[in-house]
């Protein structure tokens, strides 16, 4: 399949999976209130800890050192490092809930949660790189299926936030199913010393850069909890959560369909074919930053109201401006400058930018959010991942230079700030919320119909796919 057609394929296929867990998101936060639902986040807070330093590290590594001539090895010994990875996880867990004063159902929760986002991200991983779009697509369409109807399912027998962990956890299991299915022809694979040699030892320092950076992402939940009490990190929690699905959906899908093929043209040798594809996902992944950051500014109050209501939106009020330029940040740098790894030995940039973002993140949410609460997180998470952006941008270059457009690297982000300096100018003069809306939907496709046309985003994806012939 090109590359064009695979991006329609992701693009669609994350969409899709987004609007069903925005819907999840908005539901589930409904059902159970935000004290329970903000009870949840910090489950989920924590799990995804457990997630960053357990097993997150191997997707990342299995990528990086997938190569198609030996994949029955390598798929085999990543299969192998995952279920080790979860029994070991699991059984210190249990042993710390013994010792600890931690709740059973806590600590249930989070290994149910942790390892079945890691069977689902293997197995859709493992999909990718076999270049199985159809298959990626239906697993990402599945589980924001199922984790909506079986959390709302078990949610029927108990409001709780035990509960819906269990409902999520099951819908990530049955969304593996596909994926699954497809890699049957893998069932008589054996594992190699060699290949699990070669995924340790890349992935090694990804261990602790993952789950430092996971630390950093959620210190301000763990703060905002402790000061200000689950019902204020309930609404903080689901606001920002369902800001980074947006972010995530146009990222997923320019790293699903571009960098894929920028890697294989990297290791066939044909570096100037692989710089074209990554100068066109920078410029992709700039443009869905900026306008993502300006969508959410205009219009994020409205859709808190809408699709949470009142008693969220309020309590949420004013964190995301932040969010929007943060987020924005989150994904230039993760599903670009974050990229070069694949592209060299660079797996200890990863671990000091998590390092960075961590320290940067916990300093300032300990200043912010004890005088300033939700607002106070919001700022320390968007300093953060600004941080960590640019570290990665300019530590990065010394082990790979990966191609920035420059005229785009101004240009777009100059056009987005000016979009969203004159839809507050003109609506400061409209009373009526409705037209301003509507003059800012108009403001903000001109913007982006320029954008589009001044730097040729029609065609970037096309002239990836022209360049890989052998990708299958």
């Amino acid at each position: 399949m090109m590359g064009s057609s695979k991006l329609v394929v992701y693009f669609g296929s994350r969409a899709i999976s987004a609007v069903g867990n925005l819907a999840s998101v908005a539901v589930f936060a409904r059902l159970i209130g935000p004290a329970d639902y903000g009870s949840y986040i910090l489950m989920f807070a924590w799990a995804i800890v457990v997630y960053g330093f357990a097993t997150q590290w191997m997707k990342f590594s299995y990528f990086g050192v997938y190569r198609a001539a030996d994949e029955r090895a390598i798929i085999a010994s990543y299969a192998r490092l995952m279920a080790t990875a979860i029994g070991i996880a699991s059984t210190v867990l249990l042993a710390l809930c013994a010792l600890l004063p931690m709740r059973l159902d806590f600590t249930l929760a989070l290994i149910a949660l942790f390892a079945t986002m890691t069977v689902y991200e293997g197995a859709l991983e493992i999909n990718r790189t076999l270049h199985q779009a159809t298959t990626v697509a239906v697993s990402m369409i599945c589980r924001a299926v199922f984790v909506l109807v079986i959390g709302c399912i078990f949610l029927a027998f108990n409001h709780s936030a035990f509960t819906l962990a269990l409902g999520v956890s099951a819908g990530h299991l049955v969304a593996t199913i596909p994926s699954l299915t497809m890699l049957r022809s893998f069932r008589t694979a054996r594992p190699t010393p060699d290949a699990m040699h070669a995924l340790v030892r890349y992935g090694w320092p990804l261990i602790l850069s993952f789950g430092v950076f996971a630390l950093g992402q959620t210190v301000d939940r763990f703060l905002i909890a402790h000061f200000a009490g689950n019902a204020v990190l309930g609404p903080y929690g689901v606001i920002a959560d369902m800001m980074r699905q947006s972010y995530m959906v146009a990222g997923e899908s320019i790293a699903l369909a571009l960098i894929t093929v920028a890697k294989q043209h990297a290791d066939e040798g044909r570096r100037d074919a692989s710089d074209a594809v990554m100068r066109s996902a920078f410029r992709a992944c700039l443009t869905a930053g900026a306008f993502g950051a300006a969508f959410f500014i205009l219009f994020g109050d409205t859709l808190a109201r809408l699709l949470l209501g009142a008693e969220f939106a309020d309590t949420g009020a004013g964190i995301i401006p932040y969010f929007a330029v943060g987020f924005g940040f989150m994904m230039l740098r993760s599903f670009y400058f974050g990229q070069v790894i694949y592209f060299s030995n660079g797996t200890f940039l990863e671990l000091l930018i998590a390092v960075a973002f961590v320290l940067s993140s916990t300093v300032l949410a300990i200043l912010l959010v004890p005088a300033h609460g939700a607002v106070g997180g919001a700022i320390a998470l968007m300093i953060a991942h600004a941080a960590a952006c640019l570290i990665g941008a300019v530590i990065g270059r010394r082990l790979h230079v990966l191609p920035i457009d420059v005229p785009a690297l101004v240009g777009i982000p100059v056009i987005a700030a000016v979009l969203v300096l004159l839809c507050r100018l003109i609506g400061a003069e409209i009373a009526t919320e409705a037209v301003r809306h509507a003059v800012d939907v108009l403001l903000l496709s001109a913007a982006l119909a320029l954008v589009v046309w001044r730097f040729d985003l029609l065609k970037l994806v096309a002239t990836g796919s022209r360049q890989a012939p052998g990708a299958r």
